[in-house]
């Protein structure tokens, strides 16, 4: 007979119902947290179908929640949409604890992301508001829901088009320059920001980590070898993972006189939400990041050809490359020069930060964008628990690379190029 637990979690899964947890008790410590209040008076909880899961979010479960309250301070009832992300640890997931990501998210919110908004000066807003985080029963971190400010996800599986990057790539351009400043004022704040997901301990000591990257690689080679003309290509990819373990390190390794910016460090579709022009819907005139569970100080390169590489079309990638880096270059230069920074990086040395790591672009476009890419019909059941069943993740990255012609396309054109600049040899 199952425990009752065990009940709890079945129901769970098949219904996205909410763990028992997420009770009225959780909300108002999370309301009188976030909104600084001593009491709040929950009137009621309206859970609304998640965002997350189904391919859209692979290490957490997100619960989207409205809460109907009275707030001590104002005396009048009120509604706030919120955001809750759980992480719960377990083998498959060990990893998330490895590499700290609760605890530097939990820091980022709570000691740079205003810092960084009130230095940028122009009221340009880095990421949402954290109301409240706990670690128990598991961890947890409650934000305000952007969607009720009118911010929407693009879609994962057509990419940006020009106008969806020159937004983005200008709030990162803020970004990046505002926590140059900060960096210098306060040069503390990268000491749980030193390393992203390509941390060399967590790649020399984590298998299935290494096992899973090996696994996309080589079925990338393997389906690499069927294009004509690609017979040698295929052959540099096999030799490389041969070698991922160290390829990897290299990939995540800080360099000896590199420009140094807080990265966003998972910078892909569904991790930044844009808001549109009320006359235009279809044109975004802000954008707003989530998730900093792996930031970490490094070159903006690694932000940039991360992003290039995951989430943009291909037609944009292919003829307007060199426009959105001027378009990234235009927002970090006039962000430093408005802040009076002594250093303002010119374009040649963003283009060399961006040179010397396409690795890093490369680790985005094998690692990721087959899975960004994926059809939610045939991504509804990954998950990092599920992936990591031996079976189960052979047949689901053999679909990855051919779920969305997108992703061979993209991968056609970008190993091409990766081969000129001479990555692999």
């Amino acid at each position: 007979m199952k425990l009752e637990s065990e009940k709890e979690k079945d129901k769970e899964r098949r219904t996205g119902d909410p763990p028992k947890y997420l009770n009225e008790e959780f909300f108002k410590a999370a309301l009188e947290d976030g909104l600084r209040d001593m009491r709040v008076d929950i009137k009621k909880i309206i859970f609304a179908e998640s965002s997350g899961g189904g391919g859209e979010n692979y290490c957490s479960k997100i619960y989207r929640a409205r809460a109907l309250y009275r707030s001590s301070k104002r005396q009048l009832d009120e509604e706030l949409a919120m955001i809750v992300k759980s992480i719960a640890i377990t083998p498959a997931t060990q990893f998330l604890e490895e590499l700290a990501v609760y605890l530097r998210e939990k820091i980022f919110y709570f000691d740079v992301l205003g810092k960084l908004e009130v230095l940028i000066g122009d009221g340009s807003k880095f990421g949402a508001k954290c109301l409240y985080t706990t670690r128990e029963p598991i961890q947890t971190i409650v934000f305000d829901d952007l969607t009720q400010y009118g911010y929407k996800l693009a879609s994962r599986q057509s990419g940006l088009n020009e106008e969806h990057c020159v937004v983005i790539l200008k709030k990162l351009g803020k970004f990046h320059a505002s926590s140059m400043l900060l960096a210098q004022k306060e040069p503390g704040v990268g000491e749980h920001f030193t390393s992203g997901m390509l941390d060399e301990n967590y790649i020399r000591t984590n298998e299935r980590f290494i096992n899973f990257m090996a696994l996309q690689l080589r079925t990338l080679a393997n389906l690499v070898a069927e294009w004509p003309g690609y017979e040698q290509l295929a052959d540099k990819l096999h030799r490389h993972c041969d070698n991922i373990k160290e390829n990897l390190v290299t990939t995540g390794r800080s360099l000896p006189g590199e420009i140094t910016v807080l990265n966003h460090g998972d910078l892909w579709v569904n991790n930044f939400m844009y808001k549109y022009d009320d006359e235009q819907p279809t044109k975004p005139i802000d954008a707003i990041f989530v998730d900093f569970q792996n930031s970490f100080f490094g070159s903006p390169g690694c932000d940039i050809n991360f992003f290039l590489n995951s989430s943009v079309q291909l037609d944009v990638l292919i003829h307007r490359r060199e426009f959105l880096i001027q378009t990234y270059y235009g927002a970090l230069r006039e962000s430093l020069e408005r802040m009076h920074f002594e250093f303002v990086p010119s374009y040649a040395d963003i283009q060399q930060e961006i040179r010397a790591r396409e690795l890093y672009g490369f680790f985005s476009s094998y690692a990721f964008l087959p899975m960004v890419t994926m059809k939610k019909e045939d991504s509804y059941d990954i998950s990092i628990e599920a992936l990591s069943d031996p079976d189960f993740a052979k047949t689901k990255v053999q679909l990855m690379f051919s779920s969305n012609p997108r992703t061979t396309d993209t991968l056609r054109y970008a190993l091409r190029r990766f081969d000129e600049l001479g990555i692999f040899d």
